[in-house]
């Protein structure tokens, strides 16, 4: 929607806002400087597009703030005047052909559950890219394809991997987590986990818990949805975890 936004106006239309229902926005923060601040695109936060006016084309728009319950608050309805109404419903990993091979999905992300070769349910198959989780950088995107890649190079020379036995979680403040679970014997010195907040966080503590033991703990000026959040862990590291509690990344507060 914020790129949209700022390619409708170098076009030649008159944007009159972004309106985001949430009371953050899901996109990146250079995306809301350089697509709406940069062009002067208003953003309102905690909003919604109640009513659509017109019968031939569009004609205009009543937009209203919403509640902590994102209802409608009927009393700060607006009208907007417009000729064109674009809906930004965010994004879904296609996951036909994964479905079509029996692998497991992840209900949050949308994409396959993977371990630390990126390697689905279904041995040999693995996955990358927007197929396994929405990114924000196709940096990201390359660095996982590499790792796909090698890992199905790895599993033709020498065939399947170990169980992947320590289960990895999404604990208070985190979305989820990829990869969702995995083998320290197969990972050579770190490993990325990459994952999203559920809200906006200021000054917090991005923890990674094993049952009672901290594994790690870093401070975060700013985490937010519409930026993933990257963690590396080393084998040194995860070898401190206990297989039956698993990991927990967590946000804390305060």
């Amino acid at each position: 929607g914020l790129i949209m936004a700022r390619r409708l106006t170098l076009e030649g239309a008159k944007v009159k806002a972004v309106v985001e229902l949430m009371p953050y926005s899901s996109g990146l923060t250079r995306n809301i400087v350089q697509c709406l601040e940069d062009f002067n695109i208003p953003l309102l936060l905690s909003h919604t597009v109640i009513e659509i006016h017109g019968k031939d084309r569009v004609e205009g728009v009543t937009i209203a703030k919403v509640d902590e319950n994102r209802e409608p608050i009927m009393e700060t309805a607006q009208y907007i005047s417009c000729d064109t109404l674009i809906l930004s419903v965010g994004l879904i990993p296609e996951n036909e052909l994964s479905q079509k091979a029996g692998i497991e999905l992840d209900p949050i992300t949308g994409g396959p559950i993977v371990n630390e070769m990126l390697e689905t349910s279904v041995p040999g198959i693995f996955a990358c890219g927007n197929v396994l989780q929405v990114h924000d950088l196709v940096d990201n995107v390359t660095a996982e394809a590499r790792l796909a890649a090698n890992s199905a190079i790895r599993f033709i020379r020498e065939g399947e991997f170990g169980k992947s036995n320590i289960a990895v979680k999404a604990g208070n403040g985190i979305r989820y987590v990829v990869p969702q679970k995995i083998n320290v014997d197969n990972i050579e010195k770190r490993i990325k986990f990459r994952m999203r907040p559920v809200n906006v966080y200021n000054n917090a503590m991005l923890a990674v818990k094993s049952g009672d033991k901290y594994l790690l703990r870093q401070k975060r000026q700013r985490l937010t949805p519409g930026e993933m959040i990257d963690v590396n862990l080393s084998k040194d590291i995860l070898k401190n975890a206990n297989l039956e509690e698993g990991i927990v990344f967590l946000v804390e507060e305060g």
